[in-house]
């Protein structure tokens, strides 16, 4: 279903927009015969109410465009096909396999929007793009379960040498 195929990429519609998909494809069908006003405007409460098995209505959270495109199942697979290829080529220890993952937020949050996405899913998210200021945590996990704390990147104009204090990881 186009609606569950665009929300599964991050772009879930909204209800101008499934309006505007849904009058183009009429218009087309029907030409003349269809009124220049479109479907009517509670046409997407009712839309949504006769396929509540398969969709349902969110706020939007927003995703950054760059972390959306990442989300390709052939890309994945081919990503971990050559990482285990190359662990067991080369004989890597797990206690030399570590793993980060960075989540980036905005300081007030970012803009929510009422979007229609697959039902029964706690969030819908909606690619934006990522030119506004973030704060950056990044989190560290070996494979042999020991960790790094959380490191938190914050925007700024100057370094602090009292930053500096309690480095553990005499990290730069």
């Amino acid at each position: 279903m186009f609606c569950l195929d665009l929300a599964a990429r991050g772009f879930p519609l909204k209800h101008r927009s499934l309006k505007f998909h849904v009058d183009s494809v009429l218009q087309g069908r029907l030409g003349s015969g269809f009124p220049k006003t479109g479907v009517g405007k509670n046409w997407t409460d009712r839309f949504l109410e006769r396929h509540s098995d398969n969709l349902g209505r969110y706020w939007s959270a927003p995703l950054d465009t760059a972390r959306g495109r990442a989300v390709n199942e052939n890309t994945n697979k081919a990503w971990f096909d050559l990482l285990g290829k190359t662990i067991d080529m080369n004989n890597i220890e797990e206690d030399c396999l570590w793993a980060a993952d960075e989540t980036g937020f905005q300081p007030g949050g970012g803009l929510w929007e009422r979007v229609i996405g697959a039902a029964k899913k706690k969030r819908q998210h909606q690619q934006r793009n990522g030119n506004r200021e973030n704060i950056t945590v990044m989190v560290t996990i070996c494979a042999d379960g020991g960790t790094i704390p959380p490191t938190v990147i914050y925007k700024g104009q100057s370094f602090s040498t009292a930053w500096h204090e309690g480095n553990d990881l005499q990290a730069s």
